[in-house]
């Protein structure tokens, strides 16, 4: 969980940096954050078989 928990943070940092430089593209952070919460928390990891 912790690790998830680094990843997010690494996520919104760097969509922040990106919104900061160009504060258009405020529409592609919160896509960012919204496909990271699903990839990061909610997705299924394959089975290593």
């Amino acid at each position: 969980m912790i690790e998830k928990l680094a990843m997010f943070t690494l996520l919104l940092a760097m969509l922040a940096g990106v919104v900061w430089m160009a504060p258009v593209l405020w529409e592609l952070a919160v896509a960012g954050v919204v496909g990271g919460v699903f990839w990061i928390f909610f997705r299924i990891p394959p089975s290593n078989n």
